[in-house]
């Protein structure tokens, strides 16, 4: 078995194998990042030739969670652009606006349903994911992330004829109150059952229900 990749096509191929592992078993269970050499177990891999492509194990799992940014993003983007397409920012009214807003949220729960990683690792970006990592690493994480989140801020403000930087605004506090609601309401085993007497109703309310609702009102308001 080789060890090492050495053509470009198969690192990639060799990192995706990686994440594709490390994803698999952070599914298995969210609540700890599993070691190196259980991602190099499942990978099929020999520990070491994981360290060629990633120094720990936070590096991986941040990049997992990279993947999931860049890939709302990009999804974002493609509707947005299926909405300039159809000639929605044409003389939009708050209504269409209002409207446009709604199928963005739609878009956003229907990601967080396909990627089941996403808010957990979401959740544990400070005070896990971005510990024991080199400055260059987190330094290109965060300049990624800032691009490709400022791209599509200027999308949304040509799609929706908002004042320059609004549409970074609201992508960034959406995802504020993503990962807000999320911490609030992800109780863990033990607080869960405690919780399921009916006198705890109302601070257990459906995660995606209380998403969407949460959303629509904040685009509501702001696009106001």
């Amino acid at each position: 078995m080789k060890t090492r990749a050495l053509s470009h096509h198969d690192k990639q191929a060799k990192r995706s194998l990686i994440l594709d592992a490390a994803r698999a078993l952070f599914l298995l269970n969210d609540r700890q990042l599993p070691s190196v050499i259980s991602i190099a177990q499942q990978a099929g891999l020999a520990k070491g030739t994981v360290y060629l492509y990633f120094q720990t194990k936070e590096e991986i799992f941040l990049s997992l969670l990279e993947q999931e940014f860049h890939g709302l993003l990009h999804a974002i983007r493609s509707q947005l652009g299926v909405m300039a397409e159809a000639g929605a920012g044409n003389g939009m009214l708050p209504e269409q606006q209002s409207a446009l807003a709604g199928q963005l949220i739609a878009g956003i729960l229907s990601y967080l349903d396909a990627h089941p990683a996403f808010l957990r690792l979401d959740a544990m970006t400070y005070s896990v994911l971005e510990q024991n990592l080199s400055e260059a690493f987190l330094r290109d994480f965060k300049i990624g992330l800032t691009q490709a989140l400022t791209a599509t801020g200027t999308i949304l403000d040509q799609a929706l004829q908002l004042p320059e930087g609004r549409g970074t605004s609201l992508l960034l506090r959406s995802h504020a109150l993503i990962r807000g609601l999320w911490q609030s309401l992800d109780y863990p085993a033990h607080l869960r059952q405690l919780l399921n007497a009916p006198e705890f109703a109302a601070i257990r309310p459906d995660f995606r229900t209380e998403l969407q609702q949460a959303l629509a009102e904040y685009w509501r308001g702001a696009l106001a």
